[in-house]
């Protein structure tokens, strides 16, 4: 039995503060890119009169944001990290928020085949059972295209877990909900161009499946590359 004491630690006793709120819109203009890597930001004591907020909240919100990744502290200034150098460190979360879409495609054509390509070595009868379930259900929401977006978003998920990586699982899921919204959104919304390429990327979903089951890695990463590739060049096309 743990101990109320314990647990009343773990009560959330504040909003946002100023220095929370600070940092977040510097976030944004960063993620944004209204303000250039390398941007030195102005002198603490103007630019804490420019804002109308204390030192002690301005330090605050560089703090966090340093603690994300994004800015490096010394003692001639504060200054915005350039994309390069977030990535050289490792840091991955950082380096998602600043991801362009072209980087984004990048790596998920990189990543996701090789969780395919791992989850058709790895299957077995329980997960072929499963699997087979989430094709149907994709395949019975043809009609109804928020339905399909959510059984879509199931069977590849599933798909990352038969990997049995967490790095790689991690990862992906890591990028998804970007992905889901500047990619998938978009193309599952549109309208009269959809059906046919909805259909063929329905039948791809059944060629995958067949592959994985079949243990054939190669041709499973092939078509999954080969999907992925698909949904982009739509989604370049309507855009």
């Amino acid at each position: 039995m743990i101990d109320d004491s314990i647990l009343d630690k773990l009560a959330l006793d504040k909003i946002k503060t100023q220095s929370d709120y600070l940092a977040d819109k510097i976030k944004y203009m960063i993620v944004t890119r209204e303000l250039d890597e390398g941007f030195v930001f102005p002198n603490e004591n103007d630019f804490c009169k420019r804002l109308k907020v204390s030192r002690g909240t301005l330090r605050e919100a560089y703090k966090i944001l340093d603690t994300q990744g994004f800015i490096c502290r010394t003692k001639h200034g504060t200054y915005l990290k350039k994309r390069e150098d977030i990535a050289n460190q490792g840091n991955f979360a950082a380096s998602l928020d600043l991801a362009g879409e072209r980087e984004m495609i990048e790596f998920v054509c990189a990543l996701e085949p090789e969780a395919v390509y791992l989850a058709a070595q790895k299957i077995n009868d329980a997960g072929i059972s499963r699997l087979e379930e989430l094709l149907v259900a994709c395949e019975a929401d043809s009609d109804n295209w928020k339905a399909l977006m959510n059984s879509n978003y199931e069977f590849h998920a599933y798909i990352r877990e038969l990997a049995g990586n967490n790095l790689i699982k991690s990862a992906l899921v890591a990028y998804y909900d970007i992905f889901n919204q500047q990619i998938i959104f978009n193309i599952y919304s549109e309208n009269e161009n959809t059906g046919t390429f909805m259909q063929n990327s329905l039948k791809q979903h059944r060629d995958l499946f067949n592959a994985i089951i079949k243990h054939d890695a190669d041709k499973a990463k092939e078509i999954e590359r080969k999907h992925l590739l698909d949904d982009i060049e739509f989604r370049e096309l309507h855009k």
